[in-house]
């Protein structure tokens, strides 16, 4: 609705103002040059017009007095001062009355009403020439000087009154006109002049409604901007402190994960210490008898204690060593520092020596020199671990009972940027097409969930791209596994930046 209160400008948007003043600029200017032009083409007909119709008149009476009084009286008065003979004299006289009658002619072309005032002269003038062919000799000049010359002296004398008449008419008249043309001219200016000043106002006044909205505009906008980045400043803070808490969260629910898989690994392990302990406890306990039988039959000899107890400090030091080597996989080492990749593979095959050996896995590393890497050796030999124990389970879930391989081979690259790649190869027949992309997934198995809780590949991937800054991936290939046959193989490929 519009504000009667306001102006007209007030409720005129900034585009139609900027319009009208750009309007008002246009037809202003075009206005004053055509009313410029208007004054100057009047003023140029005012000129045109004292020229043809007065100037030219002046010009020819002028001419006409000329005439009279140089072209007519002279030659009358070199013959009575004997300075010219008779026809000497009659020669100029008629040359005079010839031009006079010109003139005369083009008197009652531009001014018929000069012209009748001259008319009885010119006939006085025609009638006194005849007389001219009969003017006596040079020592006879009375008949002139009595006769031909106050004839020609009077029409002189009525010709200069009559033409000083006529230009003194046409005199009053080109100050008329002038009189005019100084008017036109004055009022064309000034008209000029109060035109530019309106234009100029009303350019101002548009200029000025312009400017002020344009202002309003400006300041409304930097306070909505201002208010804006207040909104986008406090949501800001509001997604920063959602997503620090989402992160922690992560990190907390990441922690677990990474606790549950070591849980589970740690389940792996003691089943793995359980079977490399059953053959020592078997050794120990057949020793131990060994004693009772030797003291029932009296063979029990210094000789045969000493080589039993041996056997028994050989077999508890085996023990021993076992579980040094899982409590060192399993101590928490939070500072990352170099460790040899290779040295680290074969720490971690020892462990799963036993078992792999049982179930007729045959595990083979290949890898040309040993390369050391900035990280964690224990998270690192926990993603082997991991893979084994996949490649493990896929063995059992497809029945493979022979030709169970896996191969292991670390090299270097140096292109586009240094990096040890682990190749981690089994022929368990590789990985289902529509489940691979989903194979890293938190919580995603193939197991029965008895058996498997999916966080292994989860976590073996958070710890090679997170904390090792690295990559980890997996694809489906066909590989012969060193024999001459060809097999469906899952490969996983790790690639760790080196430092």
């Amino acid at each position: 609705m519009i504000d009667l209160k306001k102006s007209f400008l007030d409720n005129v948007s900034v585009a139609k103002k900027s319009f009208l003043l750009l309007l008002v600029t246009t037809f202003g200017l075009l206005f004053s040059g055509a009313l410029v032009h208007f004054g100057l083409f009047s003023i140029k007909q005012e000129v045109n017009h004292i020229y043809s119709d007065n100037i030219a008149h002046i010009a020819i009476v002028h001419e006409i007095q000329s005439i009279c009084n140089t072209d007519l009286k002279q030659p009358l008065h070199q013959y009575l001062s004997k300075t010219a003979d008779k026809s000497h004299t009659i020669r100029n006289l008629q040359e005079s009355a010839q031009k006079l009658n010109r003139a005369y002619t083009q008197l009652q072309t531009l001014s018929p009403e000069a012209a009748q005032s001259l008319a009885p002269l010119l006939k006085q003038f025609n009638t006194t020439f005849a007389s001219v062919n009969h003017l006596p000799a040079q020592n006879d000049t009375k008949s002139v000087t009595q006769k031909i010359l106050p004839k020609f002296d009077t029409i002189i004398n009525d010709c200069n009154r009559i033409c000083d008449n006529i230009i003194t008419d046409k005199l009053d008249t080109v100050a008329s006109i002038k009189t005019k043309i100084d008017e036109h001219y004055y009022g064309t200016l000034i008209s000029t002049i109060l035109f530019i000043v309106i234009i100029l106002l009303l350019s101002a006044i548009l200029a000025r409604s312009v400017y002020t909205n344009l202002r309003r505009l400006i300041f409304g906008l930097s306070d909505i901007v201002a208010k804006k980045t207040r909104d986008y400043q406090e949501l800001a803070r509001q997604l920063e402190y959602k997503v620090n808490k989402e992160v922690i969260k992560n990190r907390e629910k990441d922690q677990i994960m990474y606790q549950h898989a070591r849980l589970a690994a740690m389940g792996e392990m003691i089943g793995n210490i359980a079977h490399q302990w059953r053959q020592p406890l078997n050794a120990l306990t057949v020793l131990i008898q060994s004693f009772s039988i030797k003291n029932m039959n009296g063979t029990l000899t210094q000789e045969f204690i000493d080589q039993q107890v041996e056997e028994g400090l050989r077999l508890a030091n085996q023990m021993s060593n076992t579980i040094e080597d899982f409590k060192n996989f399993f101590s928490p080492h939070k500072e990352r520092e170099y460790f040899g990749v290779v040295h680290a593979l074969k720490e971690t095959l020892d462990l799963v020596e036993f078992f792999c050996k049982d179930e007729h896995i045959d595990i083979r590393l290949i890898a040309k020199e040993e390369i050391r890497v900035y990280g964690y050796s224990n998270e690192f030999s926990q993603v082997i671990l991991n893979l084994l124990n996949n490649a493990r389970d896929n063995f059992k879930h497809k029945n493979m009972q022979k030709d169970r391989k896996i191969i292991i081979s670390v090299e270097k690259r140096n292109h586009p940027e240094p990096v040890v790649l682990i190749s981690f190869v089994d022929n368990g027949g590789g990985i289902d097409e529509h489940i691979i992309d989903r194979i890293f997934e938190p919580y995603f198995t193939t197991k029965h969930k008895s058996t498997g809780t999916g966080i292994g590949l989860y976590m073996s991937k958070q710890i090679i791209e997170k904390q090792m800054h690295g990559l980890m991936t997996v694809k489906n290939i066909t590989a012969t596994m060193g024999t001459n046959t060809t097999y469906r193989c899952a490969q996983f490929m790790i690639a760790i930046p080196l430092k």
